[in-house]
């Protein structure tokens, strides 16, 4: 037992888990109210459009890429979808597949220029998300679309049993999914095995351009799904939805153990890093402190994060 915990101290998800428990018992303390039944679930509803967006990331970063424009594919697909139901008069569930496909080609996007141009990826995805972010100002001119049909928000505000909100279910199923996928198939180990030597998987025949388009296409799919999500959480459109959600994306993968250089990291980490970074925004709200220092405090995290995984890489580098 003192072996495994001492193993989960020296791992960094680990480290973070118990950091985010500590927290959490922390505020408790001091308020007396983070475990209740109604906050809990709220947290939980919150925590998993982190951590949903977080997934979309940490499979770039595995490859040892980055895709700044998670945040305006959610946003331009969470458009998509609420036109296409409010304004077109699309069945709404219908409307989500489309919009779902919509992410897996703005995905697809990326991946084309950065493949086939060999551009780097924090340039075409810091372009396409000015392209896709203005894209939605210039199609609905900064309105809020609304009349989204209640038989689909309840996806987004509903719970079971009353108290797990769906959307926290639907994250729990995408991770059981990845998890399977990157630990379990072909396509998962050529993720890693790209993100950790492109020239090695290159040489062991492992279709290189092949495996980041389909990642980049994966990343544009879970992006637009916590895009829709978020739409049937609030029961309208906003030309605002997942516009801060880059730089936590990143910082819940490299928190839970993804390097930035790829090839080492997983699902798993990202959650626990999600974790982390939902509990301190909604502390910052329990505690009554201005919601202004949630950014403060965002910032800081991720230069933590970024200076880990920099002491992580030159340590592996040493051994």
């Amino acid at each position: 037992m003192k072996e495994k915990i001492l193993g989960m101290v020296k791992s960094t998800a680990g480290a973070v888990l118990i950091v985010t428990i500590l927290m959490t018992v922390i505020v408790q303390l001091l308020t007396g109210h983070f475990y209740t039944a109604y906050n809990l679930s709220t947290f939980s509803r919150s925590a998993s459009f982190t951590i949903i967006i977080g997934f979309a990331q940490t499979l770039v970063l595995l490859l040892g890429g980055i895709d700044l424009s998670v945040a305006s594919v959610a946003g331009l697909c969470s458009m998509i979808f609420a036109m296409l139901t409010t304004v077109g008069g699309v069945n709404p569930f219908l409307s989500i597949a489309i919009a779902l496909m919509a992410g897996v080609a703005l995905g697809a996007i990326n991946g084309i220029f950065i493949c086939s141009l060999n551009l780097t990826p924090f340039i075409v995805t810091l372009a396409t998300s000015a392209l896709y972010k203005g894209i939605i100002y210039v199609a609905t001119k900064g309105i809020p679309l609304t009349g989204i049909p209640e038989s689909v928000t309840i996806i987004g505000q509903g719970t079971l049993f009353g108290i797990i909100p769906y959307p926290a279910i639907i994250m729990v199923v995408l991770a059981v999914i990845l998890i399977y996928m990157l630990r379990y198939t072909s396509f998962g180990r050529h993720i890693y095995a790209v993100g950790g030597n492109e020239h090695a998987a290159k040489i062991v025949g492992i279709q290189i351009n092949k495996t980041k388009m389909a990642v980049y296409a994966l990343t544009g799919f879970i992006s637009a799904l916590a895009g829709i999500l978020m739409v049937l959480r609030l029961g309208s459109s906003q030309v605002n939805i997942g516009e801060n959600w880059a730089m936590p994306s990143i910082t819940a993968g490299v928190l839970g153990g993804t390097s930035m250089n790829g090839g080492s990291g997983g699902i798993g980490g990202t959650i626990v890093g999600g974790l982390l970074m939902s509990v301190i925004s909604f502390s910052i709200s329990l505690l009554g402190i201005s919601s202004y220092w949630d950014q403060i405090v965002t910032g800081v995290v991720v230069l933590i994060a970024v200076a880990i995984d920099a002491i992580r890489r030159r340590n592996n580098s040493n051994v």
